[in-house]
């Protein structure tokens, strides 16, 4: 998996600690059959665990694969200008493909 994350990004994460972490997640209360959708966020969540350590140069990622296949690649991007928050892609998309 080859990681990929942009300068606003890096920027924001390293001003907020430098740790990130990443994970795929279905919602709760809904249908059979969606998607998990990918999380990022600059604090670790507190209902989760069985992140891995991921080495990325500026910062400490901790991702948390999802049962099957990684992501080719994994891209982390910052979204927002009033109130910016990081967001993960696998592969380009918001959801996990293949989970």
């Amino acid at each position: 998996m080859r990681v990929q994350i942009g300068q606003e990004a890096a920027e924001f994460v390293a001003a907020r600690g430098g740790s990130l972490w990443v994970w795929a997640a279905r919602p709760r209360l809904c249908c059979a059959g969606t998607p998990a959708y990918m999380h990022a966020a600059t604090g670790a969540p507190p209902d989760l665990s069985g992140f891995t350590r991921i080495p990325v140069a500026r910062l400490e990622l901790w991702f948390r694969a999802p049962a099957g296949p990684h992501p080719d690649v994994l891209e982390i991007g910052l979204r927002g200008k009033r109130h910016p928050r990081v967001e993960a892609y696998w592969d380009g998309c918001l959801f996990a493909l293949g989970a």
